[in-house]
Parts: C-alpha cells; sequence; structure tokens
C-alpha cells in the first residue's frame, strides 16, 4: 500500500477524497515535524517512530583501499506494536 492507496482506503470513510488527502498529508507532515523536532511518535496499536544518531564510521574501499570517512547521521527509526499483526 502506497499513499495513493491509503488515501483512497480513507476516502471510503470520509465525505470525499479531497478530504482524504488533507488528512493524510497533515498527519505526514505533524509526524516528520515531530522527528524533525526530535520528540518520540507513539501511535497506540501501531508502533513507534523515534530519532537516532549512527555514530561515525570509516571504511576502506576494497578495490582502491582508500578510507572512506562516513559522518555521523540522524535516521528514523519504526519499532512496530506487538498488536499489529495479530
Amino acid at each position: 500500500m502506497n499513499k495513493e492507496d491509503l488515501i483512497q482506503e480513507l476516502s471510503k470513510h470520509l465525505f470525499d477524497k479531497k478530504q482524504a488527502r488533507t488528512a493524510v498529508e497533515k498527519t505526514l507532515e505533524i509526524i516528520t515535524v515531530a522527528l524533525k523536532n526530535g520528540d518520540k511518535v507513539v501511535l497506540s496499536n501501531f508502533g513507534t517512530f523515534k530519532t537516532k544518531e549512527s555514530r561515525p564510521i570509516h571504511l576502506k574501499n576494497p578495490k582502491t583501499g582508500a578510507d572512506i570517512a562516513v559522518p555521523q547521521k540522524t535516521r528514523v527509526r519504526f519499532k512496530a506494536s506487538e498488536n499489529i499483526i495479530k
């Protein structure tokens, strides 16, 4: 299921597709802003979104032997609720 499928399915429960699109886009926008602010987003019986800082690492290119520095990066993690697929 992609974003359009979600909008289509939600439009069956709302008045029209335009309302469904607005609801989905606003929900995703709110989650995105919360994660950018470093907040954890918990959706009961669905799962938890949170950010985590990866540590910087150094790798070697196997062909040239050159060192490659991979900087620290903020990543989004999702942990599904135990109830999600019961």
